[in-house]
């Protein structure tokens, strides 16, 4: 980790998500210096210098690093991708960026975090989640003496069919491919997960739901509602709320956009069983079209670089995968056996 204003990033792997989601946020942090892009179709390289200012272009991985020596690389691809070249980044102790997940399996991803440690480095999980507006405010709030402390942790996260993926069956895959989001972040407002219980309820193939019971390691409880029954379309139909109970507050963050908070004083006088008073934050004007800032994609990108100058710390890290992962595990065999499965 060096002292300087900024970081030399580079970008490993510049598909669609990549110079959709990552690359756009470059212009918006003065701290990156992009130095290089890199991919196996080098046209989709050159279109990152064209788009968002890449100094050099490559198709051989191991090239560029030999002549960039960057601060930091960006590993964006699917998740065996990610198990296969953030390694050959990692031994040379450069810190890497991988989209979510990091890997497969809960044992891949704590072996990259392992080789990371080996090579006395680091590095970071795409849980944008982490980063958007939203759901900072809450974090912000349950961390407030008026909230009482968190009691309780409940999500929804719900779309339309979803696939066989990576090699793994569709109700696999959405546990590592996409509810590794929701894994994570339990786990982010209520700590490590201690044990679960699944039910499990399959209309067909790429049709199915998991209704979870967590327990967390400080004793909260927590209950998640992941499934592809409720949508049409599985990349539009989009469902997802939190909700965080303290002691006579709750938060509820819906979409990841729209924050409203029952706070544990009135904040004016009603008269007695009048109704509900709650607060609300929604994002208007033109910072609503800002979804790269509202949504987290900014502030990861943001971290990652600020964290290689040694101007940031934290963060969703390699270890987080991992543990996201196997609390995904966790429930599928339960959801599989009907017993309670405890995490280690």
């Amino acid at each position: 980790m060096s002292d300087q204003s900024k970081a030399r990033i580079a970008f490993i792997g510049c598909g669609g998500f990549a110079s959709n989601k990552m690359m756009p946020n470059i212009p918006w942090i003065p701290e990156i210096d992009f130095v290089a892009a890199c991919d196996i179709v080098r046209e989709r390289a050159e279109e990152a210098q064209r788009r968002w200012g890449a100094k050099a272009v490559y198709t051989d991985m191991e090239e560029m690093l030999d002549k960039e020596q960057p601060d930091g690389v960006f590993v964006v691809g699917p998740a065996p991708q990610h198990y296969e070249l953030a390694p050959h980044v990692l031994r040379r102790g450069i810190p890497v960026y991988v989209e979510k997940p990091s890997a497969n399996t809960a044992a891949e991803a704590q072996e990259l975090a392992d080789i990371a440690h080996q090579h006395n480095t680091w590095g970071q999980v795409g849980f944008m989640k982490r980063f958007a507006t939203a759901y900072n405010i809450a974090k912000q709030f349950i961390q407030r003496d008026e909230f009482g402390g968190l009691n309780m942790v409940v999500t929804k996260f719900t779309q339309g069919p979803y696939p066989d993926l990576w090699g793994l069956e569709a109700k696999r895959a959405f546990l590592v491919g996409q509810q590794v989001h929701q894994c994570d972040l339990v786990q982010f407002f209520g700590g490590p997960a201690r044990r679960v219980h699944a039910l499990f309820r399959q209309v067909d193939h790429e049709l199915f739901g998991y209704l979870v019971n967590i327990e967390f390691e400080n004793n909260i409880i927590g209950q998640m509602n992941m499934n592809t029954i409720d949508a049409i379309q599985p990349w539009r139909d989009f469902d997802e709320r939190v909700e965080l109970t303290g002691r006579g507050c709750m938060v509820q963050v819906d979409d990841m956009l729209y924050v409203e908070v029952q706070a544990g004083k009135d904040w004016t006088e009603v008269p007695e069983n009048s109704g509900k008073l709650s607060r609300q934050w929604r994002p208007t004007g033109p910072g609503m079209h800002d979804e790269n800032e509202l949504l987290g994609y900014r502030g990861e990108v943001r971290h990652f670089a600020l964290k290689c100058i040694g101007q940031a710390e934290g963060g969703p890290e390699l270890e987080d995968c991992a543990r996201a992962l196997r609390l995904g595990e966790a429930i599928y065999d339960s959801a599989q056996t009907g017993e309670v499965v405890e995490i280690s």
